[in-house]
């Protein structure tokens, strides 16, 4: 596009994603949820549409409207096995624009996570395999955390995991379970040292902050570090703290005063409890 001048103004590609959120948008999707969306899934997602609409193939919106979250599933992890991002990524979206967030969390990604560590365990996907899907599912949770997250005036909920633990994306979960209940979440990333977290959490003003805990080399000082997080808040803000390596050193973690949560649907609950307005 250019001004009568001969300047260019937009790019072909500024042109091609501006016609492409148009489409999305008169299909029926909302802005935030599109807005920032790769292109390439945009494509995919508008093209899907066009198919749908003129009959010519099964589309995903009998594939992910009509039928259980345990086809998108399937779906999701052909997507792994085939090395496919896009395809994934597509597939993943298309979720969260048929299914609650919760319902996402719980039936596609949980499981798919579980598939996908069983299956890099067993060797039958290798670890380029296991980073590119980690990749691509770590981004689309932080889509979709952006999308859904509370405004102003919602209560805050911080997530991170300690200094050592690298596997982020309990955090990122715990940070879009409370999204989904209403919480304005905040996600700090990996490995941070106790005090940082605790330094964050008295910044931010939270009043609950999550900690996951995957990595089995952590579970010795797993308790201790928590303690120093607990030292750092005041008595009113609640320190949750979840993971596989967490539910293992639960006597330990409870003898803390601290709490520990199994799944993300007992994290959802208990933030209900604490703010059952929102």
């Amino acid at each position: 596009m250019r001004t009568d001048g001969g300047q260019r103004l937009y790019s072909d590609d500024d042109v091609l994603r501006f016609s492409l959120l148009h489409r999305a948008v008169e299909e029926g999707r909302r802005i935030s949820q599109v807005a920032s969306m790769p292109t390439e899934v945009l494509q995919g997602l508008v093209r899907e549409d066009e198919v749908e609409r003129l009959g010519l193939s099964v589309g995903f919106r009998e594939t992910l409207g009509d039928t259980p979250t345990g086809r998108v599933l399937e779906e999701a992890a052909g997507a792994v096995d085939q090395m496919d991002p896009e395809g994934l990524e597509r597939i993943l979206t298309r979720g969260a624009m048929v299914f609650s967030v919760s319902t996402v969390i719980d039936d596609i990604v949980v499981p798919l996570l579980s598939r996908i560590g069983i299956a890099w365990r067993s060797g039958r996907i290798g670890p380029a395999q296991e980073h590119l899907a980690t990749v691509v599912i770590r981004r689309f949770l932080e889509w979709m955390l952006g999308t859904v997250n509370g405004g102003d005036g919602a209560p805050l909920l911080m997530a991170a995991t300690l200094q050592g633990e690298r596997h982020e994306l309990g955090a990122l979960l715990s940070a879009l379970s409370g999204a989904a209940v209403g919480w304005k979440a905040v996600f700090l990333g990996p490995d941070l040292p106790a005090e940082e977290i605790g330094a964050a959490a008295l910044r931010l003003e939270a009043e609950v902050v999550a900690i996951s805990c995957v990595d089995p080399s952590r579970a010795e000082t797993l308790p201790g570090e928590v303690r120093k997080i607990r030292e750092c808040l005041p008595a009113d803000v609640h320190l949750f703290v979840g993971g596989p390596i967490a539910v293992t050193r639960q006597m330990a973690l409870v003898a803390e005063g601290l709490k520990v949560l199994h799944t993300f649907q007992e994290l959802r609950g208990s933030l209900r409890v604490l703010a059952p307005s929102r």
